[in-house]
């Protein structure tokens, strides 16, 4: 998409939004999560820097630059409750991590103390949540019968992408030691991944330059994990045959992306090469 996608309004908009989320909004925070909105809303067409947007916002730049959150006992069990009604399975690290904020902000002692007592504060039963996340190979099995009688997809890289805590349970050296084992238990036969021939070079340029608009990162490892399928086309002899060239291709400096998971608080975001950076 083109990078005019974001407007003033946009950005205020999105400011304010994940304000309310309680995410971490100082720029060393902001450009870690939502690398793509800090860019933008520093760019001079915009802002021109990230002080100017949160102003805009109508928040208080000295507060959030020190990275001070406005939580309460009350803000951490309604975000609790919105993503419970979502269906997000409130107990997986995909979860903590993406919300690390509210998990932290509950965990605090001067709140909850613990995620189990803010999530019982939100009036859910964590037992009976922590059941539901509990994966036993009688559990496995029944779920890739019900997506197989459902005609949904089993192949690795779609189980991992969009149910990675059953992908991993049945991985586990206790459960079946791996996905097609997991298959095979269940009476299903192996499904092989989604033939390359859906990727075009372009197609893998447009999507790794999603995910970095997003602020997602582009570390090998972590796209192994949330987007298998991405890695191993990119990887493959017929597009790039790695994935630092993938990355190169799309525009994004391969050694930020490569830094990500260790990059000290003082060093810059990762952003498309020739992308002029403004003051903070």
């Amino acid at each position: 998409m083109p990078g005019n996608r974001w407007t003033q309004e946009k950005i205020i908009e999105t400011i304010r939004r994940l304000h309310e989320q309680g995410v971490d909004l100082s720029p060393t925070g902001i450009r870690k999560t939502h690398g793509a909105l800090f860019s933008s809303a520093r760019s001079k067409s915009h802002f021109g820097s990230w002080r100017a947007a949160v102003a805009a916002a109508g928040l208080d730049y000295a507060r959030i630059k020190r990275g001070e959150q406005i939580w309460s006992k009350e803000r951490i069990v309604r975000a609790i409750r919105r993503h419970h009604d979502a269906g997000e399975d409130l107990l997986s690290a995909e979860f903590k991590r993406a919300h690390r904020q509210l998990y932290s902000a509950a965990c605090a002692k001067r709140y909850f103390g613990s995620w189990r007592r803010a999530v019982e504060a939100a009036g859910l039963d964590y037992e009976r949540i922590r059941g539901q996340h509990f994966w036993s190979r009688e559990k496995i099995i029944a779920k890739i019968r019900e997506f197989h009688a459902a005609g949904k997809p089993l192949n690795w890289s779609t189980i991992n992408k969009h149910h990675p805590g059953l992908y991993r349970a049945a991985r586990r050296r206790e459960n079946f030691g791996s996905w097609r084992g997991a298959l095979r238990a269940a009476g299903v036969e192996e499904v092989s991944s989604p033939p390359t021939n859906q990727w075009t070079r372009r197609r893998i340029i447009e999507e790794i330059q999603r995910l970095h608009r997003d602020g997602q990162d582009l570390s090998q490892k972590a796209v192994m994990d949330s987007n298998g399928a991405l890695l191993s086309a990119a990887k493959s002899t017929r597009y790039f045959g790695t994935w630092r060239k993938a990355v190169e291709a799309a525009g994004i400096d391969y050694d930020t992306v490569r830094r990500r998971r260790g990059r000290r608080a003082g060093d810059g975001p990762q952003r498309p090469r020739g992308l002029s950076g403004g003051p903070e």
